[in-house]
């Protein structure tokens, strides 16, 4: 596993929102995965400023935090609140402020998250100006970039006329640009995938990547007693619970969801928990037409333990959005065995499907047909019983570490293309704890040279191919030598002369076992001589057979000798090279010349890739 230092950028940190909760928990798992990950985001959690531009470091732009809220390293940048696109939040100046941190961290990935912001827009800018940099002969680290759009249908249902015009034409104008330059396009649902293909991206550069359960929290409160959380809810005891859980917002729908509890309102088996952020005018005439009704109860925003406990509490989930990419809180119910009710827009027909894991109804505004289910599923146990078994195993195969860890070997796989270590045997590369760069590779017949920003790998041999490595440090000389293939002379004399001796050694050896050998050998050698002599020349030609292999030898000696060079080093053997890597010595000596320079200079940056 290639150690990584890893920038996912997103505009906000958050408690409750799905995108933000998603690249909070990617920096998360990816530090459990032993590399280095930092969240980059504005000044802002949860739309409120939590830190004054005076606090971002004069000059620089930004600050790095370690928050212990959200338990992750981050990164907060200049930002400000945008006029339009709505609802966005933009990075001031960072382009500039990406090449510092990128610098400052040794970034070498980085993954954006959602749209209609400057922040992917402006990392593909920066992207394409470094890999440019490498390409005319400047930098040579290697960038990784992923994108996660969380996308959306810029659907009329949600959006005015005004605001879904701009987003088809971001869209249309924004993406391909990303599509060209991602390593990695990250799409929540398989509908995405097949809308972003029909958008111009690359289906082989889709990675499927829904989201994820934050199992940890349910391991976290995973003993934690429901029985004084009914208590305080003051629900009448063996009621069974429809849980809602999303910000309390138009798109999510959750007055559907009320008209559907005052249709059962008479049912006293049945009551209904509504939970979710309520800064929102929306939300204001939401908990009106709760304190109504008498089988709902309204809790606000939730900690990570409550909802657990709303969870497991919980015998069904409902959700009637008008829009919706995934949803990551069907997800965690899922995940605790909680079938789901929902109006299957968007990627909920993909993650709930329908008489699977839960009920489809038709569509957010099917108030019959969503108490119709919620009856169904309470008459009928078995019912349920199935529908929770089916959601308990496909979100067992979803969870935030499994998801990481498989995007992990992906990105491992993009950053030896990006570096080129792709030209390294496998089981080489398999032993390196850091990326490296790959500036210059050569090779000639069996002989292959590979350097890299630290060091050179030879490989040698056809069948049992050898492979030696060697910092560039370590070399402290480059001889100019002659190399002649001793071995091969000696064999042949050897042969020859036992040949000669042959006579003689009847006394020693058998002479059954010295008949064979000669047998042998002199039909071996009276074939080769019969393609190069007629048959009555064959017996002039034999009494010379003893000098044959001597001869032979010698043309294979005089032919293998060659101009190399020998590369030495304390502590190793010396290195032979052919004299067609000559532009490889020259290499050698250039990128010596340089880290000497850098070194007197300055101290170089760990993991940085210094100009040819």
């Amino acid at each position: 596993m290639l150690m990584k230092r890893i920038g996912v950028i997103m505009y906000q940190t958050s408690k409750s929102k799905g995108q933000e909760l998603v690249a909070q928990r990617m920096v998360r798992e990816f530090i459990k995965l032993g590399h280095e990950a930092y969240l980059i985001t504005s000044i802002y959690h949860d739309d409120v400023k939590v830190l004054p531009p005076r606090s971002l470091g004069k000059g620089k732009g930004y600050v790095y935090i370690e928050d212990s809220g959200l338990g992750i390293p981050i990164i907060r940048v200049d930002s400000y609140v945008t006029r339009w696109p709505p609802r966005r939040i933009a990075f001031r100046d960072f382009i500039h402020t990406l090449e510092r941190i990128v610098d400052e961290f040794g970034l070498n990935v980085l993954i954006t998250h959602s749209t209609l912001w400057n922040g992917p827009e402006d990392v593909v800018k920066f992207v394409a100006w470094r890999r440019d940099i490498r390409n005319l002969g400047g930098y040579h680290d290697p960038i990784v970039f992923c994108h996660m759009s969380h996308f959306q249908e810029p659907s009329p249902k949600r959006y005015s006329l005004l605001e879904r015009s701009f987003r088809v034409a971001w869209n249309r104008t924004t993406l391909p640009q990303i599509f060209k330059m991602t390593n990695l396009i990250l799409v929540v649902t398989p509908f995405e995938m097949e809308t972003k293909v029909k958008m111009g991206a690359k289906r082989s550069k889709c990675f499927l990547f829904p989201g994820g359960v934050d199992e940890e929290n349910f391991l976290r409160h995973g003993n934690v007693d429901i029985g004084e959380f009914l208590k305080q809810l003051n629900i009448k005891k063996g009621a069974r619970i429809v849980s809602y859980l999303g910000s309390l917002e138009e798109r999510k729908n959750p007055m559907a969801v009320l008209k559907v509890a005052e249709r059962l309102r008479e049912r006293s088996d049945v009551h209904f928990v509504v939970a979710g952020r309520d800064d929102l005018s929306y939300a204001e005439r939401v908990k009106k037409i709760v304190r109504s009704l008498p089988n709902v109860t309204y809790l606000g925003e939730i900690d990570d333990r409550e909802k657990v406990l709303l969870i497991k509490a919980s015998y069904l989930n409902i959700l009637m959005s008008r829009l919706e990419a995934l949803g990551l809180a069907q997800l965690e119910f899922m995940y605790f065995g909680v079938p789901v009710i929902t109006s299957a827009v968007g990627g909920q027909a993909w993650l709930v499907q329908n008489r699977q894991e839960g009920i489809h109804i038709q569509g957010p505004d099917d108030i019959e047909g969503a108490a119709n289910a919620i009856k169904e599923l309470v008459d009928n146990p078995d019912i349920w019983g199935r529908l929770s078994v089916n959601a308990k195993e496909k979100a067992r195969d979803l969870t935030i570490s499994r998801l990481t860890t498989e995007l992990d070997a992906t990105l491992t796989e993009e950053l030896m293309k990006e570096s080129g270590l792709t030209k390294i045997p496998m089981d080489v590369r398999s032993t390196l704890a850091e990326p490296e760069c790959v500036l210059r590779s050569w090779s000639s017949g069996s002989w292959a040279v590979v350097a890299t920003n630290r060091r050179l790998f030879l490989r040698s041999g056809v069948f049992s191919r050898k492979v030696t490595e060697i910092p560039y440090a370590n070399i402290t000389s480059i001889e100019h030598m002659r190399r002649y293939a001793w071995k091969t002379l000696v064999l042949g004399f050897a042969f020859s002369y036992f040949l000669l001796v042959e006579p003689f050694l009847g006394p020693i050896f058998s002479r059954v076992f010295i008949s064979k050998i000669e047998a042998l050998i002199r039909l071996l050698l009276s074939g080769v001589a019969l393609k190069f002599a007629p048959p009555e020349a064959l017996q002039n030609i034999l009494p010379l057979i003893p000098l044959l292999p001597l001869l032979v030898s010698a043309v294979v000696f005089a032919a293998q000798a060659r101009v190399g060079f020998a590369l030495h080093g304390q502590g190793i053997k010396p290195l032979y090279l052919p004299y067609k890597f000559h532009e490889a010595i020259t290499f050698i000596r250039s990128i010596q010349d340089k880290q000497l320079i850098t070194k007197e200079r300055k101290p170089v940056i760990e993991g940085s890739c210094p100009s040819t």
